[in-house]
């Protein structure tokens, strides 16, 4: 049976259950206090279920370590790391011997599940508290959120919450002490402990505290889980009307035990958080999925940043090598400025060298020209039948005797020197006539004038 039923039957008045109760817990790592992930050195803001029903008390741990009170419209310094006292009526906790050999967690899941505790999600939920070992054996604490959560009463955006925290850890309790009382959202609680650690808390009723308490002290001494009944018990946050009847009805139960007494605000002195220094996070699942999307977020903005620090070193790079281009593009204009004169003088000296070209160069005398095409006729075998020399273009026609002999006049007027700067086109021959073989062919000068000569 959960705390929550046992603690709704002894405020109802139904017959006590048994006295150890089981519950969810998030998953701890080898059976240690989970490693919590830390925003830096900033302050500390501290909140935990009050003493009257659904109110919450605000604390601001400085960073030298000074706790003072917060109250609602205080603002919370940025950075700062949020930690919430979990209510006790949401909590499971099941003391546990177990062997000091093995996987810490395997074996509290396997003693929860041998006794039917374990319900649907308090695999993932479950953290285990180390409290003591004895030769082959060792002594934690199963502590878990009940399961569903539905986080009534809690402060707003307790999801967002940097740590979960028991409420019995942050009363600032006696280390020497082995029994705590205090009052939480108007009920009292009992808590006892072991070597600092608490192996057991429990809400309890009015009226029933001195009987419960011994019951509870007695079956957990049986368990060997205390090793004897409380010699020191402390009352924390407990109203001035209540503290001298609880400490009557405890020592009626442990009439040896040293009862220390606290007063809430206003009436006395009201304990101000200290928490354990071993960090300890019991996130209910709500809590654990937003905390993964909040680093799935993370995983992905830190893509997008990788993605557009890439993009900018790429346009940076971009940007650079373009100046260059642009520079060394500049540069080849001033030298081609520079360059301008003298293109401009040899430009200027050879349009003079083409107009004058004609006067002394004899590859444009027409008579020279036909001289040099007349020389291969051999004697009559080929006869000139036109010669025409027009705009650097000479077309010449004959006839030849037969197709090898036209073939070797066109060869011998591709060979000849002064018909060199000359690009020849020629057909092939066709027959004219018995014993006559008519040819075509027009050469044409790559700088011959485009005007008339």
């Amino acid at each position: 049976m959960s705390l929550l039923k046992e603690q709704a039957n002894h405020a109802s008045g139904e017959e006590e259950p048994d006295i150890l109760s089981g519950g969810n817990q998030p998953p701890d790592i080898g059976g240690s206090s989970r490693d919590i992930p830390k925003k830096g050195k900033g302050c500390l803001v501290v909140e935990r279920p009050g003493s009257e029903p659904l109110t919450w008390e605000r604390w601001l741990r400085s960073p030298d370590g000074t706790f003072s009170p917060l109250l609602t419209q205080d603002r919370v310094p940025p950075l700062s790391e949020r930690v919430i006292a979990i209510p006790s009526t949401f909590l499971f906790a099941w003391p546990l011997w177990i062997a000091t050999g093995g996987n810490v967690r395997e074996l509290v899941l396997l003693e929860l599940s041998g006794r039917h505790l374990l319900r649907k999600g308090m695999e993932d939920s479950l953290l285990v508290i180390p409290v003591c070992e004895r030769e082959d054996r060792r002594l934690v604490l199963a502590v878990a959120v009940e399961e569903p959560f539905n986080g009534v009463g809690l402060p707003e955006d307790w999801r967002k919450a940097d740590r979960f925290e028991l409420p019995i850890r942050t009363l600032g309790a006696d280390p020497s002490a082995d029994l705590v009382l205090w009052r939480e959202w108007g009920t009292l609680h009992l808590a006892f402990f072991r070597n600092g650690k608490p192996v057991w808390f429990c809400g309890v009723r009015e009226g029933s505290l001195g009987a419960l308490a011994k019951r509870v002290a007695l079956r957990l001494t049986a368990e060997q889980i205390i090793e004897h009944p409380p010699a020191v018990i402390t009352m924390k946050s407990v109203p001035s009307t209540l503290l001298e009847r609880c400490s009557k009805e405890l020592h009626q139960a442990f009439p040896n035990a040293n009862v220390q007494k606290s007063q809430l605000p206003g009436t006395g002195s009201d304990p101000t958080p200290d928490l354990p220094q071993e960090a300890m996070d019991l996130p209910p699942l709500e809590a654990v999925a937003l905390r993964l999307q909040f680093q799935k977020n993370a995983r992905l903005l830190s893509l997008v940043k990788g993605v557009v620090l890439l993009y900018l070193i790429l346009l940076i790079w971009g940007s650079g090598d373009l100046m260059i281009r642009h520079h060394a593009l500049k540069k080849i204009r001033s030298e081609t400025a520079l360059l301008d004169p003298l293109a401009k003088k040899a430009k200027l000296e050879s349009e003079q060298w083409q107009t004058l070209r004609r006067s002394v160069d004899p590859a444009t005398y027409a008579l020279d020209l036909l001289s040099a095409v007349a020389t291969p006729t051999e004697e009559g075998k080929v006869r000139l039948t036109l010669f025409s020399l027009e705009q650097g273009r000479l077309q010449i026609s004959g006839e030849a005797t037969d197709v090898s002999q036209a073939y070797r006049f066109i060869e011998q007027l591709k060979a000849n020197p002064l018909l060199q700067e000359y690009e020849w086109n020629a057909g092939q021959p066709q027959l004219a006539g018995k014993n006559s073989v008519r040819f075509d062919m027009e050469g044409t000068r790559h700088n011959a004038p485009t005007g008339p000569e």
